[in-house]
């Protein structure tokens, strides 16, 4: 791994220091108007950042396409359980470039698919991701990106009952669909990584038969972590996320990660009033990953459920004229 040197942090100390001030103006002005965190939660973004922030399509040196599954509060009726594809390339890869243009700046594609059901209630999107890299120094790289693409809000109330009233107005199906974008900015070296994004920009009501029954509101995160090299075989990824939800508290996580000679990984969180979670996984024939995810429940739904199970599965087509493994290098 490539060492940072004292000249390089000091070209984009300017760069790091308005992102940052940038990052904490937009959380602090924004926090009050969001009404729901509505997108889906996973726990392996460690694994796969793509579900955070589309800024990162094609930071790194492969192809990657990522399948995962979450069932949450296991045995609780009506819990979420969500599915989601992702996939982005450096452009380069696809035009059959050279590595050097992998080093120097560059645009990366990808997209992302995603259906979370909770209950009688399902929002499904399809966006696709375009982000440009810029090198602005010998190891830092400053990319912004974009989701684009189409939301579906579905009410199915064929099990719903209102207590009060067997026939309610209210009690209708509703299918909503909308053209929505997010937004996003990555900071990245070999060592160092920061992001911020912005998703469901639109604030698109959620209506039926021109009638508004809800809204998608603005949602925002922002990670923060480093890669540390503890020895050759063995590399320590510590980061923080912060995410913007509903007239609530900011919702965080703390994470750690061990990386052993880049084929296992191993790691716990811990997710601000919600629990602590542990995360692990193994790389095959070095493309091929699997990970595995269990959340231990410490929120006031202890006692009804049983923990969430995640699973993840990546495949990573290197370039041709790339390096033989299909490693993370600069994100998580």
């Amino acid at each position: 791994m490539k060492k940072i040197q004292p000249t390089s942090l000091t070209k984009v100390r300017n760069h790091i220091l308005v992102f940052l001030v940038l990052t904490l103006a937009t959380v602090s002005t924004e926090i009050s108007f969001v009404h729901a965190q509505q997108t889906p939660q996973f726990s392996q973004y460690l694994v796969n950042p793509m579900v955070l922030n589309p800024a990162i399509a094609g930071a790194e040196r492969y192809f990657d396409i990522t399948l995962s599954y979450r069932n949450q509060w296991t045995g609780f009726e009506g819990a979420p359980k969500t599915g989601a594809l992702t996939f982005n390339v450096p452009l380069p890869i696809l035009t059959g470039g050279k590595r050097e243009d992998l080093d120097n700046s560059h645009s990366g594609v990808g997209g992302y698919l995603y259906s979370d059901t909770a209950g009688p209630i399902k929002h499904s999107a399809f966006y696709a991701s375009y982000a440009y890299h810029l090198k602005v120094s010998k190891e830092w790289f400053v990319s912004l990106g974009t989701f684009v693409g189409q939301t579906q809000f579905n009410f199915d109330n064929t099990d719903v009952v209102f207590v009060e009233s067997a026939v309610d107005p209210l009690n209708q199906p509703i299918t909503s669909s909308n053209f929505d974008a997010s937004l996003g900015m990555y900071v990245y070296s070999n060592a160092f990584f920061a992001g911020i994004a912005a998703h469901q920009l639109f604030e698109n009501d959620i209506t039926d038969s021109d009638i508004r029954t809800g809204k998608l509101n603005r949602n925002y995160n922002f990670v923060l972590g480093g890669r540390i090299a503890m020895n050759e075989k063995t590399q320590f990824v510590p980061s923080v996320l912060l995410k913007a939800a509903t007239n609530t508290p900011i919702q965080w996580d703390l994470n750690s990660k061990f990386v052993y000679q880049q084929r296992i990984w191993a790691g716990a969180s811990y997710r601000h009033q919600e629990g602590i979670y542990i995360l692990g996984g193994i790389s095959l024939w070095d493309h091929f990953s699997f990970g595995y995810s269990y959340d231990f429940p410490v929120s006031k739904l202890l006692g009804r459920q049983s923990g969430s199970h995640e699973i993840i599965l990546s495949y990573r087509f290197p370039s041709a004229r790339g390096k033989l493994c299909s490693c993370p290098e600069y994100s998580l």
